[in-house]
């Protein structure tokens, strides 16, 4: 029983059912054929997400409903939607306060049982093991080979908790470049041990071939650093465990609404360039009560902006969407001496501005937390195993192997069914909130990290785990 780590050339042999949890339901109109019951953190534009329509498209149903909605209340919704790529059973059986939704057949998938004896989770990173020598690669490969290797110490570190949570499960680590061939390699290493899980590549190239192998097997794909979500078309069998732009500002904008309350909240934005960020902003500002976010485009100057927040009678809250470096500048230098708090996105362009007070936040899709106890001791744990400081990689790697990993000892090898049901006790720096980005891909993570200036160091202003 337990995890190991088996090194490069070591190799060995080795229905979809997504259940919707159901609150009791309120009244609800007869004439309403098909609805949604509202679950436990679920917002009007996450539930537009999982059927693939508009907030509009809602709202039209359901006279009086505003962006905000309340557990247990029904949604009424357009009869010919279902939640996207999921078949629904015409009548809704329902067992406990429980409804089976069943995927649509696959034939070409391969039809193996969802539980094992033993699981195999396979590590597609960039170590360059043709070249041994750092003094071998050029600058880029070197700094890849340093994140390789965090994460595989990352993975190490977990090893050891899902021994203890009796995971029976074998971690192969292979070799992965930036490559079509590399990624083909890594395709024929993933058969060879039948994965179960695969994390990585960290490249789009390798990453297509990959993703070809798992949609045609019960096997899930981990992508484990930033990339667009357009990556998630290749393969409905895809997690990324990074938030989009997107999701960030969504839940952004509405932790701000409740954490200044006696504050008024603007949006700061270059028209062209962060359009997605301020339309995300605004639904995530609707869903916890907000009337209406205005915002100012800042493309060309902050005259308006900076009159506006002359003008206001209460303490002004900006949220820098901003992306661009030199519109970011001109922000601070026009705002500056303001009374104004910054809330800033996951990004080097609004990191000054936030650093400037103690009670401006951000969003880190990886933190670790030097105030929580726990974080203290795996940080310290790390210190002494590999005598060097954790970084976000390490962090990343840590978490995602116990998580997944744990999903393969709680739903075989169905754990892409069921993304949000496993258990997230140990992780260290992510939290996990995954939704379907359409009919056809994969899923993102959308779980936000708040962070603030206290005493001096960064800390988690949220604490959702």
């Amino acid at each position: 029983m337990g995890i190991k780590i088996v090194t490069f050339s070591s190799m060995k042999r080795i229905g979809f059912i997504f259940l919707l949890v159901l609150a009791s339901a309120s009244a609800f109109a007869q004439s309403c054929k098909n609805y949604h019951v509202v679950a436990t953190g679920e917002t009007l534009y996450r539930i537009s997400r999982i059927y693939g329509i508009t907030i509009a498209e809602i709202q039209a149903l359901n006279p009086g409903l505003v962006t905000t909605v309340k557990l247990g209340e029904r949604i009424c919704l357009p009869n010919y939607v279902k939640p996207i790529g999921l078949e629904v059973s015409e009548t809704y059986p329902e067992y406990d306060g429980v409804i089976a939704v069943e995927s649509k057949n696959d034939t070409s998938r391969t039809s193996i049982s969802s539980k094992k004896d033993s699981y195999a989770i396979a590590l597609l990173l960039p170590f360059s093991t043709h070249q041994m020598s750092n003094d071998s690669l050029d600058e880029r490969s070197v700094k890849l080979r340093n994140v390789a290797i965090n994460m595989y110490r990352g993975a190490m570190m977990a090893q050891d908790e899902l021994q203890n949570r009796n995971v029976n499960a074998t971690v192969y680590l292979f070799d992965v470049g930036n490559s079509v061939e590399a990624g083909k390699r890594g395709v024929e290493r993933c058969e060879e041990v039948n994965a179960d899980v695969v994390i990585g590549p960290l490249f789009k190239d390798p990453i297509q071939e990959v993703a070809k192998w798992v949609s045609k097997r019960n096997s899930h794909m981990v992508i484990p650093v930033k990339m667009s979500n357009k990556i998630l078309l290749l393969s409905e069998n895809m997690s990324k465990a990074y938030p989009g732009n997107n999701s960030q500002w969504y839940y952004l904008a509405g932790f701000a609404k409740q954490e200044f309350p006696n504050s008024i909240i603007v949006g700061a934005y270059a028209k062209g360039k962060d359009d997605f960020s301020n339309e995300a902003a605004l639904s995530g500002f609707m869903a916890e009560g907000g009337d209406s976010l205005k915002s100012f485009d800042i493309s060309q100057n902050c005259v308006k902006l900076y009159d506006f927040i002359k003008k206001a009678n209460k303490n002004v809250v900006v949220l820098d969407m901003t992306s661009d470096e030199k519109t970011g500048a001109s922000l601070t230098t026009a705002l500056t001496g303001l009374n104004v708090n910054f809330v800033g996105g996951e990004s080097n362009v609004s990191e000054n501005r936030v650093e400037q007070g103690s009670k401006n936040v951000a969003t880190k899709s990886i933190s670790l937390d030097y105030y929580n106890l726990d974080n203290l001791k795996w940080i310290a744990a790390y210190r002494k195993e590999f005598q060097s400081e954790p970084d976000e990689f390490a962090a990343i790697m840590h978490d995602i192997v116990l998580y997944y990993g744990t999903g393969l000892q709680l739903f075989g090898t169905e754990v892409g069914s069921h993304l949000n049901e496993i258990d997230q006790t140990g992780l260290i720096a992510l939290g996990f909130e995954f939704f379907k980005t359409g009919p056809e891909s994969g899923y993102e993570n959308a779980y936000v990290n708040v962070i603030q200036k206290m005493n001096g160091r960064w800390g988690l202003k949220n604490n959702l785990k």
